[in-house]
């Protein structure tokens, strides 16, 4: 069931900031830890599904710089999700899905850039009506948002998602905020102490991991499963992976194997059959060589913090 897989999840997450607590991050032993606990979470991931879990980019930039991001927004371009792509996809989505996903998210790079964000918001809700909706941002441009704004969260149930920086923002002016407009309001991963230390997924330019290494310990197994310009990524990695291509002139090749195209799918099966194996893409992910306890900082925009 979707709820035990959610709970598993919060089971893992809740263990692993009791862990962190006493083990150093950047330790040998916490590392074997996190492998250790990365190969229970992707197992579970293997097997046949059941439900979906499904997000789009409203933007790739962000207003944030953080160093190893993993979905490479401080060295990308500008750019915002289109509407009309997206509601013709989210169309297509609600047909194969008969209107149903477990949940659906918005993120970014940081998703309250973008101009027509309600928008966003409000396809959603048409064509999933009774689907949880969430957004992730790192909150800095929300005590600026519009009353409207706030009003069409609460319209559309749409949940805040902070991911906790330690950066300057008034959490409690946030919360009061989204209270005063019935806004559900939670922070990604469930904690809100903010994060300190942050972990570096590495590439492989070679592109000769084994296929099964890194699907073994992959972190966003059927987690980070997004939408773009009618194709469904089962990873950021894949989808973004364009920003790191552009960036440092490299050539991590994306092939047919890596995405759904929407207009081919025929039923909700064909993409849990996609979903559960791993993509010829995965050879450039490095997961054995995962880097921790890296302090959160300004990322300097080297290729370094990518491999």
């Amino acid at each position: 069931m979707w709820w035990s897989k959610l709970f598993t999840r919060a089971f893992l997450v809740a263990v692993r900031n009791t862990i962190v607590k006493i083990i150093p991050e950047n330790s040998w032993l916490f590392k074997q830890i996190t492998i250790a606990g990365l190969k229970i979470n992707a197992k579970k991931g293997h097997l046949p599904l059941q439900s979906l879990v499904m997000g789009v980019f409203a933007t790739q930039h962000c207003n944030l710089n953080c160093k190893c991001c993993t979905t490479f927004s401080p060295i990308a371009e500008e750019c915002f999700l289109d509407i009309e792509t997206y509601n013709n996809d989210m169309e297509k989505l609600a047909k194969i899905t008969a209107n149903k996903l477990t949940s659906f998210y918005v993120t970014g790079g940081e998703p309250l850039l973008h101009p027509r964000l309600t928008e966003i918001f409000d396809i959603a809700r048409l064509h999933f009506p009774e689907t949880p909706i969430s957004f992730m941002t790192n909150g800095l441009l929300l005590l600026k948002m519009p009353e409207v704004f706030w009003e069409n969260c609460n319209k559309n149930n749409a949940t805040i998602s902070l991911s906790r920086y330690p950066i300057n923002i008034d959490i409690d002016s946030i919360k009061t905020r989204a209270n005063n407009f019935g806004v559900n309001f939670k922070y990604v991963g469930g904690d809100g102490v903010p994060v300190k230390k942050m972990w570096k997924y590495p590439l492989d330019l070679t592109g000769k991991q084994p296929l099964s290494r890194g699907y073994d310990i992959c972190s966003q197994i059927n987690l980070c499963i997004t939408m773009d310009n009618g194709k469904i990524y089962p990873c950021n990695t894949i989808s973004n992976i364009k920003h790191f291509n552009k960036y440092f002139n490299k050539k991590l090749e994306i092939t047919s194997g890596d995405f759904l195209e929407l207009r081919n799918v025929g039923n909700i099966n064909e993409i849990y059959e996609f979903l559960c194996a791993p993509k010829p893409f995965c050879r450039y992910c490095n997961r054995k060589g995962i880097k921790l306890g890296i302090k959160f900082g300004s990322s300097k925009r080297e290729i370094t913090e990518w491999v």
